[in-house]
């Protein structure tokens, strides 16, 4: 009996063997590295959507803090992992401004990732402590201009939007504040409630118990419209006209190293997908400020690429570095 195989079976071994491992995808558990300490808008999206994808995939979804470096340090072990969907990204707008204002840059954002899906965006919003001298936002402008660098922000590190947000208002109102770089949004607030910092550009999933709870006052959205959880707190651009166009969000976005195949992406981007549909998820989105927003991976790699061609120009105009 002839035991060879025909030569065409052959060939077609090498390509049926990374097909079947697709299909078994996963075969042990999903990491998803949130670039922050617990307590930011990335690291609470992980956490509601990870148990319903764990279920919607058969295996388990763990979340694993690893802030610093503006994000860089939790988003480059994501770059630098097995491109096989084991490893993933639970991040936020910081993983793509923070590289920008480095030199060398440690990674490409849009060459080095592949989105999954764009899961939520965020409004941000200006938060002082509850003792603060202004009372509503006309009297923080008041504030900063009769005070300038000797007034403070904390940030969630050089290069995040919560940095980006406070220097572009320094630069649309003419004032001098002092930037401190925190290791992530909930260590920055802990600072403000701490008396360290005078203020923070926050994000509203992260600063929503506190404002609530009365411990901290928010002053003005930073978005171009009212914050819905917020209504009476006005726009940073109704405040003055000087602030005419100002608009500062976040999103929570899921990624991927960019050589991963389309079948784990596909069936990651079912589950998240899944998960932040589900009815609970959906009611503690908003109770906690996030507008769910999902997205196809094209249409995530998209707006990966758009976001960056406008921060980028951002950070060129107001020459921020992460040095400096």
């Amino acid at each position: 009996m002839n035991h060879r195989m025909p030569r065409r079976a052959a060939l077609m071994l090498p390509l049926a063997a990374p097909a079947l491992a697709q299909a078994n995808w996963p075969e042990r558990p999903v990491n998803m590295i949130v670039p922050f300490p617990p307590g930011g808008t990335p690291d609470i999206g992980a956490r509601l959507v990870a148990p319903k994808m764990s279920e919607a995939l058969g295996q388990a979804v763990t979340v694993e803090n690893r802030g610093g470096a503006g994000a860089t340090i939790g988003t480059r072990a994501v770059v630098q992992a097995r491109p096989d969907g084991h490893t993933v990204l639970m991040g936020s707008i910081s993983f793509l401004t923070s590289p920008l204002t480095m030199q060398p840059m440690p990674y490409d954002p849009v060459a080095d990732l592949r989105v999954v899906s764009l899961v939520s965006t965020s409004p941000y919003i200006l938060v002082v402590r509850a003792d603060a001298p202004p009372r509503d936002i006309a009297g923080f402008h008041a504030w900063t201009r009769a005070e300038g660098a000797r007034l403070n922000y904390g940030s969630a590190g050089i290069g995040t939007p919560l940095h980006l947000g406070g220097e572009l208002y320094k630069m649309m109102m003419g004032v001098g504040l002092t930037h401190v770089p925190y290791r992530g949004s909930g260590p920055a607030l802990t600072a403000l409630l701490a008396g360290e910092v005078n203020m923070v550009f926050g994000d509203v999933p992260g600063f929503t118990a506190q404002i609530r709870a009365g411990t901290v006052r928010a002053l003005a959205a930073m978005t171009e419209t009212r914050i819905a959880q917020f209504p009476d707190v006005p726009t940073m651009a109704e405040s003055d006209p000087r602030l005419a166009g100002y608009d500062v969000y976040t999103w929570a976005m899921l990624a991927a190293p960019k050589a991963t195949p389309d079948g784990p992406v596909q069936r990651l981007n079912a589950a998240v997908l899944q998960a932040a549909r589900a009815p609970d998820v959906t009611q503690r989105f908003g109770e906690l400020g996030f507008d769910y927003v999902g997205s196809t991976p094209a249409e995530g790699d998209a707006r990966l690429a758009q976001e960056k061609a406008k921060w980028a120009e951002v950070i060129r105009r107001g020459n921020i570095r992460a040095d400096s």
